[in-house]
Formats: C-alpha cells, structure tokens, sequence
C-alpha cells in the first residue's frame, strides 16, 4: 500500500507533504492548467457557492488525510452542466459538474470519485500523459474534459478550444486509469468509507447513458473504459479482506449538495428531461420544505411538460409556493400562463398582472401583456346591439 500510494512530494511550511513539478516541462504543464483554470472560472460557468466547495473539499481532505497531504493544495470546484462528467488539473483542482453531484446518493461514492480524480494530481498523470503521447500537446490532450456535451451549455465549448469540440478525448491511458483505480480504492479503504459503493459511481454512469442516450461521457473517455473502472472496483472489492460495512453518510451528503440538488433540477427543465428534474427537484424539496422555489421549480416542471406532465400537481405546488411567500414572482408567471392554457381567463390576467408588477423589467414583459390583453378580450361583456 505504501508503495502504491508513493508519489513526489515536499514537506510545505505546515509540515504538510505537498505535490510539487518534477521537471521544468512539468512545470509548463502546471502553468498551462493554471491559465485554463482562470479561463473557467471566468466563463460564468462555474457555481460560486463556497458552502459547497467547503464540503466537497472536507470529503477529499478525509480521504488522502491518512497520508498526511496538505489539505490546502486541493480546490474542488462545480461547473453548472447537467454532463455526467469530472477532471483534474494538475496543479490541485478538481472541476466536478453538478450533473454527476446530482446522480449520486451518497458521500462514499463521492468520496470515490474525488479519490480517484485526486489520484491524477498526485501521481502526476497529466504530464506522464502528455509524455507518452511523445508530442508538444498541452495537459488539455490527455485531461477528460467535457465541454457543455448535454447541449446545456454549448458555448462552455470555446472555454476549452478545439478539444472542446471533439467528439471524444482520448483520456488517460488505461496503465493510468488502472493506476488510478487501485490508489483510489486504497484511499477509501483507508479513509473508512463503503467500499462497496465504488462501483455504483460507474454504473450510474453506464446506466445514464443507456438511458439517455447522452454522447458517451468525457469523465473516463468512453464507454468501454466506464466498463473497466466498474470491473476494476468490483474485482478490488471481491479481494479485499476487509470486512462489509463502512461508511456511506448517506444523509451529510444530502445536506452537502442541496443546492447542486435546485440548480441542476432546473438546468434538466430547460433540457425537457423532465424524469431527471423531478428526481432532483423533490430530493430538494425534501431536504428544504419551506423555501418556495423547490415547489415552483416542480410545478413549472408538470407545466413545461405539457400532456407529459401533471397539470393538477403543478397548480397545487405552484400555490404552495405562493402561500410560503405571496410575492414570489416565478410563481405568478407560472400560475399565470398555467391558467392561460386551461381557459381560465381573469385568474391567468390577475396572476400575470402581478408577475409584472413585481418584476417590471421582466425580459418578457411584452410577451405577458400580449396575453393579459387576450385575457381581457376573453372576459369583457359582449357589445351591446
């Protein structure tokens, strides 16, 4: 174990070890991902969400805290797309997309994929994989980067150049996946979570695309290679001889992801997923009950669904959600044009009416006016002979 886990480290000020460039031509690589980090961070896609970051950062910190890593190094961050989809920089930061927080259900296969993505920084996979290509190429050749492929947000593409519009990216090498794998595991083991859930992490993966029949996923680079990290962690599993149990923290991670919970459940709205919104929606709703945008969020979900959704459903959260605060704007909109649809002509205008004068500058004022107008014309007493 101590030798699966050897990487090159420093001791930093703290006494800490830390994760230092090997080679001058390692140290370009860390000042390529340094500028590609910036380059994310000021694309607008990234969540500012400390409380979120805090969390994602206590898990890696349990996991490679037996090896007495100094926690300060390692950043994790969250790109708002609904990709299944992960990748490590080599200078410390793991780029994490609420898609993928949003499937799992609990913190040891969190734990599992940070491990694993952390594995890729310590052991120095970016440049040993830009070495192996025997080419000038960037760490941006051999990092997974996914780059808005679910079609939420096409134009992160120009964040990450011509790689983001590849129909795939090679990835690291299967000795290093493998590498990856077994370190990993180690970490969890050490770190005592579940095992057994590791290979959930991939079969939520492969059972996502079999469903969905989403572009195969950049986080391992293709679906045979999701293949191998689930056999991989089944067979470590099968041979380990520790005993079944562990720890899953099942319900911290509830807590830790709420919000990841509400803005991805929207961001599979606006994508017509609506199987993978109300999943995500009520886990939400559940574990935030008093604040109204969850119930708005579910009811404007049955309502964009249309003779897909529950339109019964939607009128009842809708007005929950107006009963937990009367001024919430999103609501009477969604009231409104739910109404509208039904024929119920004063109570879409009153609804809308109110939308707008809580939000004047409303980017669809004209739009709303239009059909307050037809509300009107619908209920004005016929003309006398």
């Amino acid at each position: 174990m101590v030798l699966l886990l050897a990487g090159l480290f420093e001791l930093s000020a703290t006494g800490a070890r830390t994760i230092v460039p090997r080679t001058s031509g390692e140290a370009h690589v860390w000042e390529d991902a340094a500028r590609l980090e910036a380059d994310i961070l000021k694309s607008g896609f990234v969540l500012e969400a400390p409380p979120i970051e805090d969390y994602l950062e206590s898990v890696l910190s349990r996991v490679l805290s037996p090896e007495g890593l100094d926690p300060g190094f390692f950043r994790v961050k969250v790109i708002r797309d609904t990709s299944l989809n992960a990748f490590a920089l080599p200078h410390g930061v793991i780029f994490i997309h609420s898609g993928l927080l949003a499937r799992m259900v609990n913190e040891a296969q969190l734990a599992t994929l940070l491990g694993h993505e952390a594995t890729h920084i310590t052991h120095h996979h970016s440049y040993k994989g830009v070495k192996d290509q025997r080419t000038k190429s960037t760490l941006l050749s051999v990092v997974s980067v996914s780059a808005g492929a679910a079609g939420d947000f096409s134009s992160l593409v120009g964040v990450f150049g011509e790689l983001g519009t590849a129909a795939a990216i090679s990835g690291y090498s299967r000795a290093l996946e493998r590498e990856a794998d077994e370190v990993g595991f180690e970490r969890i083991r050490a770190s005592g979570y579940s095992l057994d859930a590791a290979p959930e992490v991939f079969r939520i993966l492969l059972a996502d695309i079999d469903a969905n029949r989403r572009d195969e996923p950049f986080f391992f680079g293709t679906h045979p290679k999701l293949e191998d990290r689930e056999e991989n962690f089944t067979r470590m599993n099968k041979r380990s001889r520790d005993p079944v149990g562990g720890e899953l923290g099942v319900e911290r991670f509830a807590q830790g992801i709420l919000t990841i919970l509400v803005v991805n459940g929207e961001l599979e709205m606006k994508a017509g997923r609506w199987t993978a919104a109300r999943d995500q929606l009520w886990r939400y709703r559940k574990g935030n009950p008093h604040d109204p945008r969850g119930r708005w969020l579910i009811g404007e979900t049955e309502r964009r669904a249309g003779p897909e959704g529950n339109p019964t459903e939607s009128r009842q959260l809708l007005q929950e959600a107006l009963s937990l605060d009367p001024d919430f704007a999103p609501a009477h909109r969604s009231l409104g044009l739910l109404f509208h649809r039904e024929g119920k002509w004063q109570a879409a205008a009153d609804h809308l009416t109110m939308f707008l004068d809580l939000e004047p500058q409303a980017n669809d004022r004209a739009y709303l006016q239009a059909y307050i107008e037809q509300c009107r014309t619908e209920t004005a007493p016929p003309s006398s002979p």
